[in-house]
């Protein structure tokens, strides 16, 4: 399963970001097994929940975790059949 975690810091020992949207990095694991790290693009963007989760979509996510993810993102995320979670 590839996994994606919100985080505030990069690299494997990750920190989950309370915001998912705005959080710095993106930590991908496949299987448990830490693959990489994706510096937010979207940090300061409006709407940035849409194009995080079209991020997602293209990293072929299929769960999403973070503290809190806002409801235009949960939306955008069920559309795209990616499961979250809120830590």
């Amino acid at each position: 399963m590839k996994k994606i975690i919100a985080s505030l810091v990069e690299g494997e020992n990750y920190e989950v970001a309370s915001n998912a949207a705005r959080a710095p990095y993106f930590i991908v694991f496949e299987d448990d097994k830490y693959i990489k790290s994706i510096k937010n693009p979207f940090v300061s963007w409006g709407w940035a929940g849409f194009a995080v989760a079209e991020l997602l979509k293209d990293e072929w996510c299929e769960l999403f975790v973070a503290w809190k993810i806002g409801e235009n993102m949960k939306g955008q995320l069920d559309e795209y059949g990616i499961k979250y979670e809120e830590k």
